[in-house]
């Protein structure tokens, strides 16, 4: 009994806790995992940092939604959160509520972070679960890789974006994480 009212509490917690999640359009199914989406419309905070502050990224984005902006206006926290790391350089971007499509945002107190804005942009996606960690990216990222190749789709696979759903204490069961290479 005590083994069950932990399971219900425990899903109950983790989605008691959900967010507002970008908006998208499945395209095609591929497969249970892998799909074809549009995003329609994406705006996007977004900040740069060298690979050895990385960790400062998240830092910031979510100063930014907690006051740190001209408003001193708390931004709803959304999913995913996404991060591409190229060359010497971290990136991250949190996906900003839809309310703000239409309507002015504040700007980021911290001149560091861009607000970006991405109309009908299609990605391949791979969803999985686990730990969200590099190595279970990389395994994700190689069978995604192979899909492309073997149905001959048309990517982007310099820049692979890692995104992420759920709060670090979320069991790796229970974890959705996904890759995605845009489309050309």
């Amino acid at each position: 009994m005590l083994k069950i009212l932990f399971m219900v509490l425990l899903f109950s917690f983790n989605n008691a806790h959900a967010n507002e999640e970008a908006q998208y359009e499945v395209i095609e199914v591929i497969s249970d995992k892998i799909e074809i989406r549009n995003y329609p419309h994406l705006k996007l905070a977004t900040v740069r940092s060298s690979l050895q502050s990385a960790n400062n990224n998240f830092r910031a984005l979510f100063n930014f939604i907690s006051g740190g902006n001209s408003e001193k206006q708390k931004i709803k926290m959304t999913i995913p959160v996404f991060q591409i790391s190229e060359k010497n350089e971290n990136i991250m971007s949190f996906v900003l509520p839809y309310k703000f499509n239409n309507k002015e945002l504040p700007l980021p107190d911290n001149k560091n972070i861009k607000i970006e804005e991405l109309n009908n942009s299609k990605f391949i996606v791979l969803r999985f679960s686990g730990r969200a960690n590099l190595t279970n990216f990389l395994e994700q990222q190689k069978i995604l890789e192979e899909i492309i190749a073997k149905k001959k789709i048309k990517a982007d696979l310099t820049k692979p974006i890692r995104a992420y759903y759920n709060t670090p204490w979320t069991l790796p069961f229970l974890k959705r994480n996904e890759i995605l290479f845009r489309l050309k």
